[in-house]
Order: structure tokens, then sequence, then C-alpha cells
């Protein structure tokens, strides 16, 4: 008996924390039978217990219960694989799928477990944006999102390289979205039901990334696993590999990768025998490779190798008629995360547009569930957006494009808040013509006066003011 079956029975507090998780979690044993699931399992592929232990997974497969069956591969790869699976109710799980192997080396167990599905879910739905936009007859909103010209090229860019079996190079700041853009090139391609494995180059320390990349043979160096590891591009057969911030790659690193490519071989470390990989290489940079290339820290062949296929992601501010609808769209998954019904005020909507976003899609999202969680009202209002907003927009405090009482409104909001950074006290700063008898206009700004005191940017004491 291995230590994994004497452990299942037994171990209640074990199931207790799987219960726990919000995964589909399943465990297969070495003839493809369903042991156990989690009660979310049950919930999300809408199919009782009763229904599924005891029967084979290439039974529930053959019943599109889910499809394709991870379990089944991991049982023939001997491997970990990831992979998008489609259910019977018409979701779908990014599913990954875990070989637990016995004494003997062998695979005993498969567990396998799925993120949330609306994951996936959203990149099904842009699928369906891309191929709208790209249509002939295509309106120019897709879903209520407007895309400029800008980006129904890249759309159409995107649906055109995802169909080709090449090397794809993203190119653009942090932050405007080259992982989501990986992936969707990975599921709009016929390798969709293949696994995409992702790395991050500059997020693994040098000496790691060799055998993370390439992997080993058991003793291999020291403190090697005497099982030896496979590396992320031999997990990548049949799918896509992706390399992000692949500019961070070490130039001896660059060099075995480009023999990679080229020959579609592997060899690993401590190894002698090449393996014949199939993958689809995706890379992706906020460098200028090709300024890299000239100080010598980018091998010259490696860049031409991946630019066949360049595509570059324009920053948001390039982008700013889409600024609102994005917002509009990322508050809406906003409020579904957190139960709540929020809205921007109109004001806050000509601000959002107005800033630069130089953080890009990153920063948009991040500001917008700060102010879902943070807003007060169900209405979220300009004095409840981050103060450095109004400090880097190009002119934030512009009167045109707005009514009367919205510019009026900007421009006292102004006005109140350099009294406060200035005087410390706004009771006491006649210069800036506020006065005792306005309480509520200062209460009206409270939060912003607050927020400054907390961030240091306002005194709390007053200083001689102007008069």
């Amino acid at each position: 008996m291995s230590p994994f079956d004497a452990a299942l029975p037994s171990t209640e507090d074990l199931f207790s924390v799987i219960e726990a998780i919000h995964d589909n979690v399943a465990i297969v044993d070495h003839n493809g039978v369903m042991r156990w699931v989690s009660s979310c399992f049950e919930r999300n592929y809408g199919i009782s217990r009763d229904r599924i232990i005891g029967r084979t997974t290439y039974e529930l497969e053959a019943e599109k219960v889910f499809s394709p069956s991870v379990a089944a591969l991991v049982l023939k790869t001997r491997r970990v694989v990831t992979l998008t699976e489609a259910t019977r109710s018409g979701q779908y799980n990014i599913v990954t799928g875990v070989p637990i192997y016995d004494d003997d080396g062998d695979v005993s167990f498969v567990v396998s477990y799925s993120v949330d599905m609306r994951y996936s879910r959203r990149l099904h739905e842009e699928y369906q944006k891309i191929s709208a936009l790209v249509s002939p007859n295509a309106p120019q909103t897709s879903g209520g999102l407007p895309f400029s010209g800008t980006m129904r090229a890249i759309a159409a860019t995107i649906e055109k390289l995802a169909k080709v079996n090449t090397t794809v190079l993203i190119t653009g700041e942090s932050g405007v979205g080259k992982n989501v853009v990986a992936r969707l090139v990975h599921h709009l391609s016929d390798r969709t039901n293949g696994p995409l494995v992702e790395i991050n180059c500059a997020g693994i320390p040098a000496p790691l990334l060799e055998s993370e990349l390439f992997g080993y043979e058991a003793g291999a160096f020291t403190g090697a696993s005497q099982k030896g590891k496979e590396g992320r591009i031999a997990l990548a057969d049949k799918g896509t590999l992706f390399l992000d911030e692949i500019g961070e790659l070490p130039l001896r690193l660059q060099s075995k990768l480009l023999q990679v490519i080229q020959e579609k071989q592997i060899v690993k470390l401590g190894g002698v025998k090449p393996v014949s990989i199939d993958f689809r290489l995706v890379a992706a940079t906020n460098q200028d490779l090709e300024a890299l290339v000239e100080k010598k820290r980018f091998r010259s062949d490696l860049f031409f190798r991946l630019n066949v296929l360049p595509l570059w992601i324009p920053p948001l501010r390039e982008r700013s008629e889409e600024i609102v609808p994005l917002c509009l769209s990322i508050l809406e998954e906003m409020n579904a995360k957190y139960g709540t019904e929020k809205v921007f005020s109109e004001e806050v909507k000509r601000h959002l547009a107005a800033y630069s976003w130089p953080g890009n899609i990153r920063e948009l999202r991040n500001v917008i569930e700060r102010l879902v969680i943070v807003s007060s009202g169900g209405v979220i209002k300009t004095d409840e957006l981050p103060e450095h907003m109004f400090r880097h927009q190009e002119n934030p405090e512009s009167p045109i494009g707005k009514s009367l009482p919205d510019a009026l409104e900007t421009f006292e909001r102004r006005m109140i808040l350099e009294a406060y950074k200035t005087c410390g006290t706004t009771t006491s700063c006649e210069g800036a013509g506020i006065s005792q008898p306005r309480p509520p206009k200062i209460a009206k700004y409270k939060t912003s006066i607050q927020r400054g005191i907390a961030e240091g940017k306002f005194f709390r004491r007053s200083r001689k003011c102007p008069r």
C-alpha cells in the first residue's frame, strides 16, 4: 500500500481543507477510475458524486461531462498537464492534472484541479469579440465595448497570427496586457487543447532558470531530486510555451534556447539523449530588444528568430477613447467579485478618461478595485479618486467639456485642497475665500483631505497663510 493509500481514508482534515478550496478537485487512480471529487466539482460540473465515483474518466469524457480529460492525458504522458476544458453545461475551465507517483516511479493517482471558470469564460468572450471585430460586416462595437482603429487592427492581427504555427514576439509597456494577448494567441490557435506553459524569465533567479526551462536528470547536480525533473519547455509539448520578460534571459541560456527553437529538441541537464519537442513559442518583453542587441546584452540571432511575427500593444494613453468603456467593463467585474452595485459619477468618468495611466491596464484595474472597496456609497465620486491621478493628469481641472455646475465643483475642490495643503486648516485661510460658514463644502472633500494628511502631503498645523 502506498503512502497515499494509507493517508486517503484516515486524514479527514485533509479533505476538509480540500473542501474549503473553491476549486474543482478530483482524484483518479491509475486505471482512470474516479475515486473522489470535491463538492465544488459536483456543483460546477452539474453532476452528483454518485454518478461520478467508480466510473472512468474516459466514460465521462465520452459523455461530455468534461472534454478533454486532463487525467487521461496525465496517465498517457506521465507528467503535469494544463489545458482548457469544456463542460457539458457550456462552461469553460482551465484545469491542471498532477501525477502522484508510487515507490516504483509509476503513476498511481492523478489529482486535478481547475481555476475559477469565469477566467476561461472571459477568454472565450474575448474570442467572440475578436471574431466579430475582424468580420467584414462587423460594427464598430462588440459586446458594448468600442475599439479604436488601432485595436481593431491588432484584433485582426491576433486572429491571423494565432492560426500560423510560428514564433510570436509581443512588445509593449509594462501593464498593457501582453500576457492576456499571449493566452489569446494560444486559445485561438489549433493548439488550444494542448498545454499553455508560462514562465517569467525575470521572476526566477538565474541559477535556477536553466533547470526550470530544460529540466534535469536524476543526480545531475548537488541537491537535485533523485527522480529528476521535467523542464517547462518539455511540458509545453503539443502546446504553447510563453516566455514573459524574455529580455531578462541570461546570454548563456539565450544560446540554448536558440538551439531548441531551431532543432525542436531538448537535452536535460546531466542528460545526453535529445528529446523531440513540438511547441509553439510566444515571447513578450517591455524592453527594446534591438537596443539590447547593440549593447551585446541580447543575441542578434535569437532576436531575429523571435521577431518573425512581431506584435506591438500600444499603451492605454494612446487609446483614450477606450478608457471609459474599459473602466465600465472592469467595474462590472469588480461588482460581481465583491457583491456590490457601484457606479461612476459622470465627473469620475471624465477624470478616468483624462488620466494618462502610466501603469496601463494593470494600474487601471487596481484603481477600480480600490474604488469599489473603499467608496462609501453606491456612486463613486471624484473625491474618492486617488490623489495621484490629479497630480499627473495633463489638465484634469480644465472646465472644457464640463457643465457649469461640474466646472464650479472641480474648481472649488481644487481651492479647498490647496488651502488645506498650504495652511493646514481651511478656517484660518481667508486668502482662499473659504470661511467657517461653509462647513458642508469642507466636509464634502473630507476624504481627500484625510488622505492627504495620511500620505504626508498636507500639514496638520497652520502655517502663515496669505491674507
